[in-house]
């Protein structure tokens, strides 16, 4: 495979602009077509103005974090590297422009990357079960024959977090399906579904989600991709890649998300929402709460930011035993009292605040009889 060291960025069939391997990072242009008729990408670290950006430093492999926000993590990039493996290809070798120009429409957000060299064939597998089994067998480092190995990549090649995932398409609408992981009971789907069940009876945004049969696991959780919408992509962005901030290393408070919420949003409305969403993840005990699972939608008709729905919302655990997102520097032993003075910081109203509160901890306490 040959290795990519120049790329150009597109938007449907618009040149935002140009990647290019500079000094082991990425630098960005942005094209003067973009510069005149388009919008940031990236706010904070890519305004739009025709200087040649550079990374500061190696958080995102040289990237910015726009840019590694398109490519897969986790179970995604296993697939890849393992799709690598069966072409005989040396993953050390592909650089990250590379893997960016192997990105299949299936990716996240709206972002197109050329030349493109992912010479995809759509799989024919759309047996949950079976892709699940698939999955299983990738996870275990068990053989798996070449055409099972394709069908998978070419449905979850290009998928971010730890849990295996596909894509699959419900009536003309594209939904992505969560497996169990190695670390996952059966009963993950399940749970995942009724902890998106109690986001809805506390007030949050969720996309669409339901729970499909299974033979072999309790169901598996699916949710309708918000970055799509009438077959158009919508451009995204996380809270990790706008600050630039990688979410393997813990280093951001929920004070970050309600500040980026009011500077891009300029709403009174978005910020409750994100207030409400770290009250849910805290009482829920959602300590995968990193800066990758927040993220922002751009409207192009209307021209601003909102928040995206609320996703990866289930019960979880961390290695440290914290959450990934501290409110007012805790990371764990979070009261009430810290989130009301997170509320207090963004003056949001005591009425406003204790009401949130009050909503979610009643949701909470009657789930008793669900998998929390």
């Amino acid at each position: 495979m040959q290795k990519i060291t120049r790329a150009d960025v597109y938007i449907e069939n618009n040149l935002v602009g140009t990647l290019v391997e500079y000094e082991r990072k990425i630098a960005f242009q942005y094209s003067s077509f973009w510069l005149n008729s388009g919008f940031s990408i990236s706010p904070f670290s890519l305004p739009l103005k025709p200087e040649i950006f550079i990374p500061k430093d190696f958080d995102f492999n040289g990237l910015f974090g726009v840019f590694d926000d398109s490519l897969p993590d986790g179970w995604g990039r296993l697939l890849t590297d393992r799709y690598l493996q069966s072409q005989g290809i040396d993953k050390r070798e592909i650089n990250e422009l590379t893997r960016l120009c192997m990105l299949s429409e299936d990716s996240a957000g709206c972002l197109k990357y050329v030349p493109h060299i992912n010479k995809r064939t759509d799989s024919e597998v759309d047996d949950l079960d079976k892709l699940f089994s698939m999955a299983k067998a990738i996870l275990t480092e068990k053989d798996i024959t070449e055409e099972d190995l394709d069908s998978i990549y070419q449905r979850g090649g290009s998928s971010g977090g730890a849990r295996p995932k596909v894509n699959m398409t419900f009536d003309g609408e594209m939904w992505i399906v969560k497996f169990p992981a190695s670390f996952d009971g059966l009963n993950a789907g399940v749970q995942e579904y009724e902890c998106n069940k109690m986001a809805v009876d506390a007030g949050v945004n969720v996309a669409d989600f339901k729970l499909i049969k299974s033979s072999q696991t309790k169901g598996f959780f699916a949710t309708k991709r918000f970055d799509r919408r009438d077959n158009t992509r919508i451009h995204m962005i996380s809270l990790s890649g706008l600050l630039e901030s990688s979410h393997r290393i813990p280093a951001l408070d929920y004070k970050h998300l309600l500040q980026v919420t009011q500077i891009l949003t300029q709403s009174e409305k978005e910020i409750i929402e994100a207030f409400r969403r770290a009250c849910f993840n805290i009482f829920i005990s959602n300590q995968d709460d990193h800066g990758k699972n927040f993220a922002f939608l751009f409207d192009g008709d209307e021209r601003k930011w909102y928040l995206s729905p609320a996703y990866d919302l289930t019960k979880s655990t961390t290695s440290f035993g914290e959450h990934s997102t501290t409110v007012m520097g805790k990371g764990r032993n979070i009261t009430e009292d810290d989130l009301r003075r997170l509320a207090d910081e963004f003056e949001i109203s005591e009425r406003v605040r204790n009401e949130i509160l009050s909503d979610i901890r009643k949701v909470v306490s009657q789930s008793k009889n669900r998998i929390i």
